[in-house]
Formats: C-alpha cells, structure tokens, sequence
C-alpha cells in the first residue's frame, strides 16, 4: 500500500506535537485501496503487531494497541496535505503490443513512443523500467528470450530519442502474467507487449 511508505513520512509531521507520532494511510498510486500496514513494537506482547488498512485512516502510535481511525481526504491536517503536495507524480504507464514472433511494433503502438518522450521530458530525474511480454505460442524458454528481446529493441529506440541509457531497465517475463488468461499455444496480442512505467 502506498500509505505504508507514506504513513512513515507523515508520522515524521506530528512527532513534535503533544499526541504522540501518528501514521495516515493513503490510496495506493493507481487509486485503489487494497493492501495492510502491520505496526509491531518489540516492547508489546504481541508478536504481530496491528494490522492497519483502509485509505485516509489516521492512527496513533503510541500503546500497545493503536487505533486506526477513518478521516477521510478532507480529514488530513494542513502539515499533511502539504506533505502530500510536495510528491513526486505516482508512476506513468504506457503498453505497446507487438507484431507476432518479432520485435516490430503493431500498427497504433508507434504513436506511443511519441508519448511517452513527451512525459518522460516534462518529468527531470524520471527512471524507466521496461518490462517484455509474449503470448503463449511457442516454447517458454523462447517466449522469455523473445520477450527480452522486445523490452531491449523499445529501450534501444528511446535511447535513439535522446533518452539516457542509465535511466532504463529491461525485463523479459515470457508468457508469464499473461493480461489475457489463455491456453498454451493461443495467440493474442493483448499479451504480445511491453509495458513501460516511468517513475
């Protein structure tokens, strides 16, 4: 949850006041809500700490025992909102899909090269992370080499773009985390991509 790694820098807003240190939870980056924080102080008998969960819920830390208690977006303290105002931008994400058993892109995924140039520009200091993928015609040992070989050949053309080497990781994952649930030896181009997410 994203609130797990911001609660933490929230909490560092409160400490000086008379409550305590607290922790606010937030939605995750791509707005969802899922997922738990677990408090756990070695000074409580219990081992497992408190499990805390759900957006915009603010707890206090101290005690064994903290209670977690729902604010809501507009329950978040001045300190707390500038905290939030001063982020960075939660991750960009662009998909490009791939003609079948080559490294050449379908037709409507070229225009999002340019895209991705124009956000990665409007974005100093960004890291891009390429991530390959196939459908599951084909071996699996090939699928993966292939899917490698698709995040190098979209890095390679960014690089060509003026974009800096050191700022992109490449993935190959194979048919593995197929978006399109399918039997083995199916085609489907919604699985024949690469995702990019640019942080």
């Amino acid at each position: 949850m994203r609130g797990a790694a911001l609660g933490a820098a929230l909490a560092a807003t409160v400490l000086g006041g008379c409550a305590g240190p607290s922790l606010v939870l937030l939605d995750n980056e791509d707005g969802s809500s899922d997922g738990a924080l677990a408090v756990i102080d070695d000074r409580c008998a219990n081992p497992d700490g408190t499990t805390i969960a759900g957006s915009y819920t603010r707890t206090r830390l101290s005690g064994c025992a903290p209670r977690p208690k729902g604010v809501g977006a507009d329950g978040l303290k001045p300190d707390e909102r500038a905290l939030i105002g001063s982020l960075p931008p939660p991750p960009a994400r662009f998909i490009m899909y791939f003609v079948p058993d080559t490294t050449d892109l379908a037709p409507g995924s070229e225009g999002m090269i340019e895209a991705l140039d124009r956000h990665f520009k409007a974005r100093p200091g960004a890291e891009i992370e390429i991530i390959g993928y196939t459908d599951t015609v084909g071996k699996a040992d090939y699928n993966l080499v292939l899917s490698q070989k698709r995040a190098d050949e979209i890095k390679g053309r960014l690089v060509q773009l003026g974009f800096p080497t050191d700022a992109i990781t490449t993935t190959g994952r194979g048919e593995t985390e197929l978006r399109f649930q399918t039997p083995d030896e199916t085609e489907n181009g919604g699985n024949r991509r690469v995702e990019i997410i640019v942080r």
